[in-house]
This record gives structure tokens, sequence and C-alpha cells, in this order.
């Protein structure tokens, strides 16, 4: 798998855990002092879960080619993303 081959896998992974994350933290940033505990500590759980998403979508551009495609880093990615947005759920039901 060639070098482009794994950046067309990885950079729409790291635009959609940037997107998240930076929602995540302008919402934090904007309204931190009207959150309650727990509405506070569910950001603080999506700020990392999006992290780690766009850290891991990073390395699968950056790391070095191998034959076949890295499948088990695309779905750490979109587990990462999919459990991210079931917190977000759980957070919003808090209002």
């Amino acid at each position: 798998m060639t070098r482009l081959h794994r950046l067309r896998l990885a950079v729409p992974l790291a635009v959609v855990s940037l997107l998240c994350l930076g929602a995540t933290v302008l919402g934090a940033w904007a309204y931190w002092s009207g959150d309650t505990v727990a509405q506070r500590a569910l950001t603080v759980v999506l700020a990392v879960l999006f992290a780690a998403g766009l850290t891991l979508s990073v390395t699968i551009g950056v790391s070095r080619p191998a034959e076949e495609p890295p499948w088990r880093l695309v779905g750490a990615v979109v587990v990462l993303l999919l459990v991210g947005w079931g917190v977000a759920l759980l957070r919003r039901s808090l209002y």
C-alpha cells in the first residue's frame, strides 16, 4: 500500500476527528462555567476520545507503507468516533 493510499484513508478520518475535537473544545470553553460536574467529566472524556482518534488517524497517514491496509487502525478510529458520538448523546441527555 503506497503512502498516497494511506493518506486517502487517513485524511477523512483525521478531518472528522478534528472537527469533533474542535467542537468539544469550543463547547467546553463556552459552557464550562454553567455545566454540572457530570457534564464536565463527559466533556473531558469526549476530548480524550476525539484526540485519540485524531492521533490514530495521523498515525495511519505518516507510518511506513506496508503491503496491506491498516484496517485495525481504521477500525479503531471508527470505534472511537462512534463511542464519542454515543457519549455526546449521553451528555446531551443530561440537560
